[in-house]
């Protein structure tokens, strides 16, 4: 076996070692997948090179070249590959799927079934080759199309460098060098020197693994091609200050953050498998399972709780848990999400808090601070299980409740900017609550303008929560149904007190209209039913007037401190 021979066995196998390492870094992503294909066609490439290297003789030499035609399938792979990168619209088209392997198909089909490529065949010091035939139309086409199609994939890669940033920038960077060193080298031992008569061995196939080398360590150091929501949810649950616990249906842990195992005092191994009595006291696990067999149950989407620690080392120490569910497709639980904090701080400040009324302020400020993270913890994991759920209307559903739960956030991180505990800016909530709601539904303010009118008005918390998913609840509906077929409008909200510790709330738009058969108070719609409910918890009235479109009326009061015992 000659030393040729060798190199192209060696890019063999380093070409199905390499798609087998980029196909399982992230076998659902699309790029992941035909940058794999490109490694399995290279390697059966080289393998076809290695056999014609080391033939014995002419006969078998000519079929090993005649099966190197497949050739002209790898600068499409290649294009396909960068429009893939760049997530181009193109893709969206099926026309660009034919041009792209279109003519990489007519070059095989031609070159295997006729002599218009592979003429007949040579021996050099490297092993066989083919010599061009009289007739190289066929040859330069697949030349051109080679030149054409790499230029092509090279030109949209650079593109996209240019205007990248950061990760993005060096992701690219490694793409163009996989691309066009290989390119550059091969156009010159396979096209440029042989047209000149000097006889050099082609390296395509040795530098196209090279360039898959670059590829696959780009993949490795940035973890490109595709973000995902698993490598999204992987960085966000590793990173989290808060502890995270995954629980199966039978209580059984199979996942921890590295913040658990540093709270707790375990190596990661000595957690999983095990049950949570391991992290429990033996007095509250009891209570915890018939928590948890509550939540399963009765499918309770989020479960909050204060509980206690157990350390490895033997002592307790208390945490506060948000315990979620976790549904496939078609709604079967799969198991439960524990996400919380360490509270002992908390618990060693309630001691004191008697005696400091700023220790008081600092203690008030942190519930609120981690109580609204716990809501954007709870919110960002919902946000990555969107992609899992198909039907449209569950979708819909999931992200109003979403958009609730970021309602209430938003409620508490106006408390934690507030100097005054017991009194929230409502004025900057309904700003903030607005401008969320606008980008959530990819409101375009060329057509619905929103008009806000809102006093200086101070609200508690009781007060402000239901206040604040009723206006979550009737801007969205008007957002949603008040202006179809690209209908133009405005949505307005008045906020104002009218006497003392008492408001009115107007929420209307001049949309289509809410249909005369629908009763807001009796109807089996969840929203309106809250909005009516809540209504009621505020002790207030609601009317509805539908001339010129949709108006709700609020007429509500503080409510009142109710002491809990």
């Amino acid at each position: 076996m000659n030393v040729y021979a060798l190199l192209s066995l060696t890019a063999f196998m380093m070409c199905f070692f390499l798609g087998n390492f980029i196909y399982h870094k992230n076998p659902k992503s699309q790029l992941n997948r035909m940058i794999a294909l490109l490694c399995i066609l290279v390697g059966f490439l080289a393998f076809i090179e290695f056999g014609y290297r080391q033939a014995e003789t002419i006969q078998t030499a000519f079929f090993w070249l005649k099966i190197s035609s497949l050739w002209p399938l790898v600068p499409s792979f290649l294009l396909h590959i960068s429009l893939i990168f760049t997530k181009s619209k193109f893709l969206k088209n099926k026309l660009t799927y034919i041009l792209i392997y279109l003519p990489s198909t007519m070059i095989i089909i031609f070159s295997l079934t006729t002599n218009l490529i592979v003429y007949t065949v040579f021996k050099e010091y490297w092993g066989w080759y083919f010599a061009t035939p009289p007739d190289a139309t066929l040859y330069n086409i697949m030349a051109l199309w080679t030149i054409f199609a790499v230029f092509l994939s090279g030109l949209i890669i650079f593109t996209y460098f240019l205007k990248s940033r950061d990760l993005k920038r060096k992701q690219a960077k490694y793409i163009f060098l996989g691309l066009y060193m290989p390119f550059f080298i091969s156009l010159v031992s396979d096209l440029i020197l042989p047209s000149i008569s000097i006889r050099v061995p082609e390296m395509t196939m040795t530098m196209s693994t090279i360039g898959i080398c670059l590829i696959s360590y780009g993949i490795w150091k940035y973890r490109f091609p595709a973000l995902t929501t698993a490598i999204a949810a992987d960085e966000i649950v590793s990173t989290m200050s808060n502890f995270f616990i995954l629980l199966d249906k039978r209580n059984n842990i199979i996942s921890v953050n590295p913040a658990t195992c540093d709270l707790l005092e375990y190596k990661r191994n000595e957690l999983i498998g095990k049950s949570i009595e391991i992290i429990f006291p033996d007095n509250e696990i009891s209570s915890l399972t018939d928590r948890l067999s509550n939540s399963l149950s009765n499918r309770a989407h989020i479960t909050n709780i204060n509980s206690t620690f157990k350390l490895k080392n033997g002592e307790y120490i208390p945490v506060f848990l948000s315990l979620s569910l976790i549904k496939s497709d078609s709604n079967d639980i799969l198991g439960i999400v524990c996400v919380g904090s360490d509270i002992t701080d908390i618990k060693k400040a309630e001691d004191k808090i008697k005696a400091s009324l700023k220790e008081k302020e600092l203690l008030l400020q942190e519930i609120h601070h981690r109580v609204k993270n716990n809501l954007q913890i709870i919110s960002s994991l919902l946000n990555l299980q969107e992609v899992y759920i198909k039907d449209k209307k569950d979708l819909e559903i999931f992200k109003e409740s979403q958009n609730r739960i970021k309602s209430m956030a938003f409620i508490h991180e106006q408390l934690y900017k507030s100097s005054d505990f017991e009194k929230i800016n409502f004025a900057n909530y309904i700003q903030d609550l607005l401008a969320y709601l606008s980008f959530s539904h990819n409101l375009n303010p060329q057509k619905i303008k929103i008009k806000v009118k809102v006093e200086d008005v101070y609200l508690d918390i009781n007060t402000a929560i239901p206040c604040g998913l009723i206006i979550n609840e009737l801007v969205t509906n008007s957002m949603k149904y008040a202006f179809p077929d690209e209908r133009s409008g405005i949505i307005k909200v008045h906020l104002y007190s009218y006497h003392e510790d008492e408001y009115i709330l107007v929420i209307s738009d001049d949309g289509i209209g809410l249909p005369e058969e629908i009763d807001f108070k009796t109807t089996a719609t969840l929203g309106l039913q809250l909005v009516y409910n809540l209504s009621n918890q505020l002790e207030g009235s609601i009317e509805l007037d539908r001339i010129n479109g949709t108006k709700f009326k609020v007429v509500f009061s503080k409510l009142k401190y109710k002491k809990r015992i």
